[in-house]
């Protein structure tokens, strides 16, 4: 059975140069956007998931760590009195303005901390020490952005002097894989820099962090900040994160969109491995009106069938494969972050070999309807 179906399979190679496109188109285009939705999601809730912190006091109402409202310091004195509280820790994030050399403007999230912070951020370094920051007005950026904010075609380099908002700092370290959501790239600093570099006086914030004990539970401690906070969102780390994950890829509609996209390719793949298969079912209905007039049962010529739409899957997949991790390569040089995990590989073998087998279904209802006698009509 094999070798018919393989020879069936390869004697049109026009037809299976079709259906093979048809398969990696799907392959490519799901598994890069399932990268897409991949990497947007971790983006989304970066700085609250590698931060370090057990609870996130905000303003009322905030959705996300990109669009805090400013609340008092005093809730930080608030929160360490706290018990069951082992640290707690302001942090400002704020959208500011980047003077490139040329005169030209780009938008950056400035993220103020401590001198001495307890907060793992940023999280990765590709140049430099994440504590380096603490002297002269450092500022530390993702290296994706070298290009970008060096401006004049010159990337920027370790002590290159730069104009935020009209003060002045210096590039003390460049950051690994530290990205955002909406591509606006994080710029970390000290508190006291990032005061002058937006327009926030020293009385305000936009976040407080905080540690629970070692003993205490995050849920436990949460429900004391609550009471002595009555007016500000108190939400563990894992319930911000989710918070903002769903409002950025379903609140704005971002995530349903990268959803129907990558099924529309699946739909249109199936499509054409269906025609494909169901067109050289029909050339070959007399080969298969013999093989019943022999004695072969419907289920072993269904398995044929199937086994072409089988080998087409799996040739398909791995042609798109290697394709889609080409690209995933090449993407972030693009600002286009895309992000394929090991699981979305094996994910996407699966529902190739189920598609392509799905599509089989008319082709394999056809052959089981044929008359063995269809072989001695003229």
């Amino acid at each position: 059975m094999v070798p018919i179906a393989r020879r069936n399979l390869f004697h049109d190679k026009v037809k299976l140069a079709t259906a093979l496109l048809g398969v990696v188109f799907s392959v490519v285009l799901v598994t890069c956007l399932g990268g897409l939705y991949v990497s947007s999601s971790r983006n989304a809730t970066g700085v609250i998931d590698n931060a370090g912190a057990d609870i996130w006091i905000a303003a009322r109402g905030t959705r996300s760590v990109d669009m805090g409202e400013p609340i008092s310091k005093r809730r930080l004195y608030q929160a360490l009195a706290t018990p069951g509280v082992l640290w707690a820790e302001p942090l400002l994030v704020q959208f500011s303005q980047w003077r490139l050399p040329d005169g030209r403007q780009e938008i950056t999230q400035i993220v103020g901390v401590e001198p001495n912070t307890r907060l793992n951020l940023p999280w990765g370094m590709a140049a430099g020490r994440r504590d380096s920051i603490r002297f002269d007005d450092g500022v530390i950026i993702d290296e994706r952005e070298r290009g970008r904010f060096g401006g004049g075609g010159r990337w920027l380099e370790i002590g290159d002097r730069v104009e935020i908002f009209n003060s002045r700092a210096r590039i003390a370290g460049f950051s690994q894989g530290v990205g955002t959501f909406t591509t606006i790239p994080y710029v970390f600093m000290t508190t006291r820099q990032a005061l002058r570099c937006t327009l926030l006086d020293d009385e305000w914030t936009k976040f407080i962090l905080v540690k629970a004990a070692p003993g205490v539970r995050p849920d436990e401690l949460r429900q004391r900040l609550v009471s002595r906070l009555p007016d500000v969102d108190v939400l563990t780390t894992a319930e911000f994160s989710r918070l903002s994950r769903n409002y950025w890829l379903f609140g704005t509609g971002v995530g349903m969109g990268i959803i129907f996209a990558a099924s529309l390719g699946l739909v249109v793949g199936s499509v054409i491995v269906s025609q494909t298969i169901y067109a050289s079912t029909l050339d070959r209905m007399g080969e298969y009106g013999t093989l019943k007039a022999l004695g072969m049962s419907n289920p072993r010529l269904g398995w044929i069938v199937l086994r072409q739409a089988l080998l087409i899957g799996l040739m398909g997949y791995g042609i798109g494969a290697a394709v889609a991790l080409g690209l995933s390569e090449r993407m972030p040089q693009w600002r286009l972050p895309v992000e394929i995990p090991p699981w979305l590989y094996g994910g996407m073998l699966v529902v190739t070999m189920v598609t392509c087998a799905a599509s089989s279904v008319t082709s394999v209802a056809k052959v089981f309807r044929l008359p063995p006698a269809a072989v001695f009509r003229s």
